[in-house]
């Protein structure tokens, strides 16, 4: 069955629907998860999830929250959800075609990750990452598009469960477990839009004011609840500068600040504002203020009517 073939299908389908949702049949039961499709419509239907869930969004869009996430599903995209969750779907076009993958068992998501072998810091951080959002919110999200390798092998497994093809409940159980992983690695999620909307310029130099000495793109971006391109994107957007340059802007007001002391060397200032290398602390102090470290201190002692001869 090809993928237009299988949409045509799956459209008909949910066209046909009676109620919210409605179980895509099967002549076999011997699979670990039944198939569901989300009717067309437009107001919230809630639903409780006995056992874990992934809901795909096979086309057009969908909005999907509960009490601590709010989320717009487009093509592609994929939610994990957590057993013994409420939540609510509204449909928002007619093209939409949300496909549920509702397990029949015990299987529980920490159970499927966390359990993998670990063998870098970044394979924990993102293992944890996955797990914490899980345990604290119910729900994460993976913006995957329609076009890329998660979302093909969901088609593909969408069409063995019609197809009653051999082994579909074991490959799919593996495929579930490699589309997590590698949109982990891959950093293709989004958290809760309510976090965004929370996101302020002020709280931004709040946390660069305790973590400038020691602070990536990728932690502060796992900090606010986005991937690393997303909210680079974002605080260039909404504040006009990158993130990058908020936290130079951060070191070069502090080693200003330290220049001024006549009991601190510079190797010091160097180490206490993050940078390793000398050379560059150099560069970027004298692009941004147009003069030298050792000019800059001769000045500010100079005003202050320090005299240390």
């Amino acid at each position: 069955m090809s993928t237009p073939t299988l949409r045509n299908y799956l459209s008909s389908l949910v066209k046909n629907a009676q109620n919210s949702e409605i179980e895509a049949s099967s002549k076999s039961r011997f699979l670990p998860y039944n198939l569901y499709l989300e009717s067309q419509h437009n107001d919230f239907y809630e639903y409780q999830s006995n056992n874990s869930q992934l809901i795909y969004c096979f086309s057009g869009s969908c909005e999907l929250k509960n009490e601590s996430n709010d989320f717009n599903l487009n093509s592609g995209n994929i939610a994990i959800i957590e057993g013994n969750l409420k939540y609510a779907i509204r449909v928002i076009d007619k093209q939409a075609i949300i496909v549920k993958f509702k397990f029949t068992n015990e299987l529980l998501w920490k159970n499927l990750i966390g359990k993998i072998a670990i063998n870098t810091n970044n394979e924990q951080r993102l293992s944890t990452l996955f797990l914490d959002e899980l345990e604290k919110t119910g729900i994460f999200l993976f913006t995957t598009t329609s076009v890329m390798w998660g979302s093909q092998n969901l088609n593909n497994v969408i069409q063995d469960y019609f197809n009653q093809a051999d082994f579909s409940g074991a490959i799919a159980l593996e495929l579930f477990k490699i589309i997590i992983l590698r949109n982990l690695r891959e950093q293709n999620y989004k958290f809760s839009e309510r976090k965004e909307k929370a996101f302020k310029d002020e709280t931004l130099d709040q946390y660069i004011d305790k973590h400038y000495n020691n602070v990536s793109l990728a932690q502060a971006a796992e900090y606010f609840g986005f991937n690393r391109n997303y909210f680079s994107t974002m605080v260039k957007e909404k504040t006009g500068k990158s993130f990058v340059e908020h936290v130079d802007d951060r070191r070069m007001r502090e080693a200003k600040r330290l220049l001024a002391q006549p009991n601190v060397s510079l190797k010091e200032i160097i180490e206490a504002i993050g940078y390793s290398s000398k050379s560059f602390f150099y560069k970027k102090f004298k692009h941004y203020y147009g003069m030298t470290p050792a000019e800059m201190r001769k000045r500010l002692f100079r005003e202050a009517h320090i005299n240390l001869k």
